[in-house]
């Protein structure tokens, strides 16, 4: 601005003159460019790969739902069996079964299902897993016998004992002089001699009076998406 000033605005005009040619050319190459075809080209296939990846991502959000819709129908056909015996719907499980201090989690099924304090909460394999202790419309909240300090009274080998919920196991204490192996069923008499687990390892210590005998069930709690709730 100071030399423009000086010199009356004649570098302002030789500037014009410098810059107006090169612009004028640059439009010149810009547009040879473009008759050419490369930009042109270029834009052409920048589209094309757009939408080809669209496409993609399309096909696999389709193939991630369908295998979730699939691995679905898979739990759902395995608690068919229990309807045969026992009246009852299933259920999809809609918090963590295993991520609760209290032993709880909650189901989607509620009043608007018939499904009422009391309904016994089952694993495909018939395995009694919970009882509902509160119910709303369309969701209800399910205690596990397997929470920490729950007491079920069972029978293991015909040995009339207690087991107490640890978390995801129990454990109960038998008389030594009781056989008990591994996978003997653990059976609760209050819920129709139903199962509640099964013996997954036997502590019988001489130097105790009893045998701990630790409870589990066969199936990982965190990998139901089912279950079967009785009415």
């Amino acid at each position: 601005m100071l030399a423009n000033l000086a010199t009356g605005g004649k570098v302002a005009a030789l500037t014009r003159d410098l810059v107006s040619p090169i612009s004028a050319l640059g439009g010149r190459i810009a547009g040879a460019l473009t008759e050419n075809g490369f930009f042109s080209s270029r834009r052409s296939l920048e589209a094309e790969i757009s939408v080809l990846q669209s496409e993609v991502q399309q096909q696999q959000l389709q193939a991630a739902a369908f295998e979730a819709l699939q691995q679905q129908n898979a739990a759902l056909s395995q608690l068919e069996h229990l309807a045969a015996t026992t009246k009852g719907l299933a259920a999809p499980v809609t918090s963590s079964v295993i991520s609760s201090p209290y032993g709880t989690f909650t189901i989607g099924a509620g009043s608007a299902d018939n499904v009422s304090s009391g309904s016994l909460v089952l694993t495909a394999g018939g395995f009694v897993i919970g009882k509902v202790v509160q119910v709303q419309a369309h969701q209800s909240l399910v205690d596990q016998l397997f929470g920490p300090g729950v007491q079920t009274p069972v029978t293991i080998d015909g040995a009339s004992v207690l087991a107490t919920g640890q978390g995801g196991t129990a454990i109960a204490e038998v008389p030594h002089g009781v056989t008990v192996s591994e996978n003997d069923p653990v059976v609760a008499p209050e819920y129709g001699g139903r199962s509640i687990g099964v013996v997954q390892h036997v502590d019988s210590n001489p130097a105790n009076a009893q045998s701990a005998v630790y409870i589990a069930l066969p199936v990982s709690l965190s990998s139901l998406q089912y279950v079967y709730v009785t009415l």
